[in-house]
């Protein structure tokens, strides 16, 4: 089983020290336990700071009680405050330190949950901070790789680099990629069961505890819970509120409120549907899924004995969709091309993901969970690139095979690469 030891170097470290030199206010979001700590630890190794934590009482009792005295303590290092949404009210007090002292690197903020949504936040803290979200580690920076994986900018800007690299046992490699998923604490455990143990205990404490806290609202717990199983029972799917909502039993309503719960909680991935300048009728319905594919795996009992039988072979495919597109979801944070990501469906025809870089141009990509692929793997993409032409750059299938392969067509070119190449290009 793979494991890691210690403290893992974040990829977007250097992204953080960059907003320290430039803005008054870093603001750093993501979920419990993916980091965030370590990486402005890491990120502060030149700087002198303060960390202080609102999860501790009498930190919080003291933020409270004079929140403008407490932003303005450290003057003369950078002050980070832990676990910021805890109170809502430092946002007001910020604002002011801010207006009588932008000097670059006097605060930053941590957050379990999207500060920028909360009441009051995002107006308050408007043109005076910028923010990085951190993800689960990377399978690169879980890998300790010196470099960070660029995969989107391999592909547009040196694709025959694939070619060059040796890539062996790329099925197996993947599966326990999948099933392990980028959370720190796990990746430390060496037994599914104390695996299993850690992830049960995080999603009661995030039922029973943050949401509540968010939202001031009586005990969801067991909706909670429920959403979270049937989303990773369905990989990375089309959302369809209402049946989602008839599976709870609960409105549309409430179902809304939950799924945007979990959204600020940064436990759910989205990919919306693209058609931007495409003259056919397209599903419009984004596709949702967990953001890290351990913790859903937990909730499904998927193993890698399991992937390989009937009825768990579709449901690591459906998972195996959603670890690529959180890896590359992850290299957003770095890389250095920036684009968006997409679903693309009409009728029959569905390209699993849809790159648009930001001239607009696009890298289409399909990924089959087979150790084999033929024309059928690529079918309904090269149609897709033979509607837009010029604007896709590339079309890439990833596959759980080894090796790598060019097809050439009328409408472009087609690589065939392992879905371990994720990780082994950077550039």
């Amino acid at each position: 089983m793979f494991t890691i030891e210690g403290e893992v170097p974040r990829h977007n470290t250097l992204e953080a020290q960059d907003i320290l030199d430039y803005a008054p206010l870093l603001v750093v979001q993501g979920a419990r336990q993916v980091g965030k700590t370590t990486l402005m630890r890491q990120a502060l190794e030149s700087r002198d700071g303060l960390f202080l934590t609102l999860d501790d009482a009498a930190t919080r009792t003291a933020a409270l009680q004079d929140p403008r005295g407490f932003v303005e303590q450290a003057p003369d290092r950078t002050l980070v405050i832990d676990e910021a949404q805890r109170v809502p009210e430092l946002a007001l007090a910020l604002k002011a330190a801010i207006d009588s002292d932008r000097r670059a690197g006097r605060w930053a903020i941590t957050g379990s949950s999207d500060l920028l949504r909360l009441p009051g936040v995002s107006d308050s803290l408007a043109g005076r901070a910028e923010s990085l979200t951190v993800w689960p580690l990377s399978q690169g920076e879980m890998r300790r790789h010196e470099r960070p994986e660029d995969w989107v900018c391999a592909v547009v800007h040196n694709p025959d680099s694939f070619s060059a690299t040796p890539y062996r046992d790329v099925d197996a490699e993947v599966r326990e990629a999948v099933i392990r998923g980028g959370y720190p604490e796990p990746l430390k455990r060496d037994k599914e069961r104390a695996v299993e143990r850690w992830f049960m205990s995080y999603a009661q404490r995030l039922a029973t505890h943050d949401a509540q806290q968010l939202t001031q609202r009586g005990d969801f717990s067991h909706h909670l819970d429920s959403l979270l199983r049937i989303i990773s029972s369905q990989g990375q799917a089309e959302l369809v509120k209402a049946k989602l909502a008839r599976s709870l039993a609960i409105s549309e309503t409430a179902l809304a409120e939950y799924l945007s719960l979990l959204d600020q909680m940064y436990l759910v991935d989205s990919l919306p549907a693209w058609g931007i300048g495409y003259s056919g009728r397209v599903v419009r319905k984004p596709k949702i899924s967990l953001a890290d594919t351990g913790f859903a795996t937990t909730f499904t009992g998927l193993t890698m004995e399991k992937s390989r039988l009937v009825g768990g072979m579709e449901l690591f495919g459906a998972t195996l969709e959603a670890f690529v597109a959180g890896e590359l979801r992850k290299q957003q944070g770095w890389s250095r091309l920036r684009y968006r990501l997409f679903h693309f469906r009409q009728r029959e025809q569905e390209v699993d993901i849809v790159i648009e870089l930001n001239d607009a141009r696009l890298v289409l990509v399909e990924v089959k969970s087979a150790r084999d692929v033929d024309q059928r793997a690529w079918r309904n993409m090269e149609l897709l690139m033979e509607k837009l032409g010029d604007r896709v750059m590339a079309g890439v299938v990833l596959y759980m095979g080894d090796g790598v392969h060019t097809v050439r067509r009328p409408a472009g070119r087609i690589q065939i690469l392992p879905v371990s190449s994720l990780w082994k290009h950077a550039y």
